[in-house]
């Protein structure tokens, strides 16, 4: 069996971190943390602690705000970090709100049997234009408020940005004119090859390009350079459609995702899914010591 990479984007809840980081701690696992810098956390140690097969390892912390192009870059920092390290069979990007669902022995498993495919998740077969608006315009403060507009200077930055699309709207402003691309868009969570990760880092003066100022551009740049790349032959094609491709459980039904529960557990357990998003040890803990105990066993 070959080794993995676990790429990990936490913000928060870091004594639910240290076990997300020990359910994957296995000897034939590595794993690379971003904290956010906001989240002022330090104590790194306390992560490592009880920590006995896999290697860790801390990237540059970045300020990460929602739908900004900084998703991006953290990514891509994960992805440059692990694939200088080592050559590993798969590289796997989760949040720090994620839940392992299933043993290491099942997942390396799985991943042997599909050595060479690629798992990322894709909306439709088409993008839809409100999509490609994302991209298509320049949100310039998107990266500077995020989703925070509780102060009188970053209200004031988002307002300015929805006036500037307006104007822009009205002048038909196109930055996809010039790029014959195929865009598409899906969840920025994946499993993906080395080869692939790869490809991804070396269209980093591509990606700055053609992503930065715009919208929640991390649910377009992958699948975009995997669609129009040799890769896409390689993508894995699930046979119940229902099914998620990048193996991740999300509820968008019930939530913006919905965050699982104890309620939820026959669910999560009989999921053929490996990462559950996402779950919050502060509106339901129990599940989180459920599903671990099950693992355990």
């Amino acid at each position: 069996m070959g080794k993995h990479a676990y790429l990990i984007m936490a913000h928060g809840n870091f004594e639910y971190l240290k076990k997300l980081i020990e359910s994957v701690d296995d000897p034939r696992n590595d794993v690379f943390v971003h904290i956010d810098k906001k989240a002022n956390f330090t104590n790194f140690d306390m992560l490592k602690k009880d920590i006995h097969f896999s290697s860790i390892h801390y990237i540059k912390q970045r300020n990460v705000k929602w739908a900004g192009f900084s998703g991006i870059l953290c990514e891509i920092d994960l992805l440059k970090a692990a694939t200088e390290k080592a050559r590993y069979d798969y590289y796997h990007l989760i949040s720090g709100s994620d839940l392992v669902l299933k043993t290491q022995n099942e997942i390396h498993q799985f991943f042997d049997q599909n050595k060479g495919k690629e798992f990322v998740a894709f909306d439709d077969q088409e993008i839809d234009d409100i999509y490609l608006e994302r991209v298509k315009y320049y949100y310039l403060f998107q990266d500077v408020y995020g989703r925070n507009r509780k102060n009188f200077f970053l209200l004031g930055l988002y307002l300015v940005d929805k006036i500037l699309l307006t104007i822009q709207k009205i002048l038909k402003v196109n930055r996809l004119k010039k790029v014959n691309l195929e865009f598409q868009k899906g969840t920025n969570w994946f499993s993906i090859t080395h080869d692939f990760a790869v490809y991804v880092t070396q269209q980093e003066r591509w990606i700055n390009k053609t992503f930065k100022y715009s919208l929640s551009g991390d649910e377009l740049f992958l699948q975009t350079i995997l669609i129009n790349s040799r890769f896409k032959e390689n993508l894995c094609q699930p046979k119940n459609l229902k099914e998620n491709p990048n193996m991740r459980l999300i509820d968008w039904s019930r939530g913006k995702p919905y965050t699982w529960r104890k309620e939820d557990y026959n669910i999560l357990i009989n999921s053929n899914m490996f990462y559950a998003r996402k779950i919050d040890p502060y509106i339901d803990n129990d599940i989180i010591t459920m599903i671990i105990k099950n693992l355990e066993k």
